[in-house]
């Protein structure tokens, strides 16, 4: 009786518990990892990292099981357009993963030297404005006296990081201000005020206050980037992806062009001038 009840334990089944339940519908925790791993990279990245985005993806899985119960009841692939429809859709799907796998892109391509040539080519296309590394110290508060005072505040953070008093960090929370790294921001997506601001500083340089109607801010520069093509290592990703997508095009369409070769298309001109005349 002993080895009976180990017997159940071990071959006991695994427990998959209900994660959600729509009516007599339902998706177990295995059921939901398999909707994460079906998943590209990045969308999966953001699955696993939230769980709001995790109960949108079941949400509309269930929306679909609706909806897929709805053309069912309907009987809606069975109309003679809609067959059509999915017939046409069935031909391009299995005509797309045809040749793409009649032209497989090499795995190291594009190289280091094709990459470059590629890079140099597209530089006119690839021009950004100045760009600015910046600091930022904030003070919230609204205009008038309580503005003014921020400004003031901020005036003397300025003061003791220039004069070399304070360093940054120690002067801001002297001043109760908040600090953040803005990182690199393009010089066109500055208001006006701080692109002015920004402007007439050098590297380690703190900026007088900026006020608008949220608060005050002191810029610090980090770095400037002049206006210019964007670095390789920004638009590498970008760049790749597009090479390849290209090769994988072009091989396509040689794979094609030989396949029509071996037959080619006879087209009678006066019967096709009928069907096109007004």
């Amino acid at each position: 009786m002993a080895l009976f009840g180990l017997l159940l334990v071990a071959a006991g089944p695994t427990l998959d518990p209900v994660v959600a339940q729509r009516g007599d519908q339902s998706l177990t925790a295995s059921q939901v990892r398999a909707l994460i791993a079906s998943a590209d990279p990045e969308t999966r990245k953001r699955l696993q990292g939230s769980q709001e985005a995790l109960g949108g993806l079941i949400r509309d899985t269930f929306l679909q099981r609706a909806v897929l119960a709805a053309v069912d009841q309907a009987k809606w692939d069975q109309k003679p357009e809609i067959a059509a429809l999915l017939r046409r859709t069935r031909e391009t799907a299995l005509i797309q993963s045809f040749l793409a796998a009649q032209a497989p892109v090499p795995a190291g391509y594009p190289s280091d030297a094709e990459l470059q040539a590629a890079y140099e080519k597209a530089k006119p296309q690839l021009m950004q404005p100045r760009q600015y590394n910046l600091a930022q110290a904030y003070i919230t508060a609204a205009p008038g006296a309580a503005q003014e005072q921020a400004r003031r505040k901020l005036v003397g953070l300025q003061k003791d990081v220039t004069a070399g008093r304070l360093s940054w960090d120690a002067a801001a929370k002297r001043a109760g201000a908040q600090t953040t790294e803005l990182g690199w921001v393009a010089d066109n997506r500055l208001q006006q005020a701080a692109r002015d601001a920004a402007s007439g500083l050098l590297e380690g340089q703190v900026s007088a206050p900026v006020c608008t109607a949220g608060g005050c801010s002191a810029l610090k520069l980090l770095g400037t980037r002049p206006a210019g093509p964007a670095p390789l290592a920004d638009v590498r990703g970008d760049l790749v992806r597009a090479l390849r997508q290209a090769k994988q095009q072009s091989g396509e369409q040689a794979y094609a062009g030989a396949l029509l070769a071996k037959q080619p298309v006879r087209i009678n001109e006066i019967e096709l001038s009928h069907l096109t005349s007004p």
